[in-house]
């Protein structure tokens, strides 16, 4: 047997398995090519018309969506896309009806508006949609317990303007959990994380819904 220099024992070769070095490789040349891609978004479910969504702390049946005028102050007529809803409180106190949230701007404690995420296309208009609860012809924005009343969200458009043939909107759901740990208290809060635990809050998306936009007189 051959020695090395010193006395020393000469190191064994280490052998290294060709499943671990094809693994090396490939990872090397996935990172010269651009590194790994994240799998696609798996897509939310969606509904049709006039189902039933469980929202947690509401029960939402999204009837459909219209293109109508109405008569104006002074003679004047006003064109409005209106979506027309049926929602249930399921809770156990009164609900504010609210207003829909800006485009990537959501907070969990939400009313029932906050839970109407985005629409595609996106309704621009001047000073953002109207959210109402019309029960027995009169109009307010609290939703009662157990009652289940008409939900009108109303977008104004210029005279002029094309209505989209179908609009869709993303749809979030509730949870009844615990405000925080210096807070014991419950309370019905819109599903979704912080990004990175930090950054803004990022409400998690139920379900889709696609509506036919018709021509409908007021």
């Amino acid at each position: 047997m051959t020695s090395s220099p010193n006395g020393a024992r000469r190191r064994r070769p280490v052998l290294v398995p060709v499943a671990s070095a094809l693994a090396v490789v490939g990872i090397g040349v996935t990172a010269a090519l651009g590194g790994f891609k994240e799998a696609p978004e798996k897509p939310p479910p969606t509904v049709s018309p006039g189902d039933v969504i469980d929202q947690g702390k509401f029960h939402t049946q999204f009837i459909k969506a219209i293109d109508t005028t109405e008569k104006g102050d002074f003679g004047t007529d006003k064109r409005y896309l209106e979506l027309v809803l049926k929602v249930t409180n399921m809770g156990k106190e009164t609900a504010s009806v609210g207003v829909m949230p800006d485009p990537g701007k959501y907070s969990p404690f939400g009313s029932f508006a906050g839970s109407l995420l985005r629409t595609r296309p996106e309704i621009k208009t001047k000073y953002g949609p109207e959210v109402s609860v019309l029960s027995l012809g009169v109009e307010s924005h609290q939703l009662q317990p157990g009652i289940t009343t008409t939900v009108v969200v109303k977008y104004e458009l210029e005279p002029t303007a094309t209505a989209p043939p179908e609009i869709s909107l993303d749809v979030g759901s509730f949870v009844y959990e615990q405000l925080g740990l210096m807070n014991q208290g419950y309370d019905w809060m819109l599903a979704g994380a912080y990004k990175d635990d930090k950054g803004p809050f990022e409400p998690e998306v139920a379900t889709r819904i696609t509506l036919p936009v018709r021509k409908e007189s007021s």
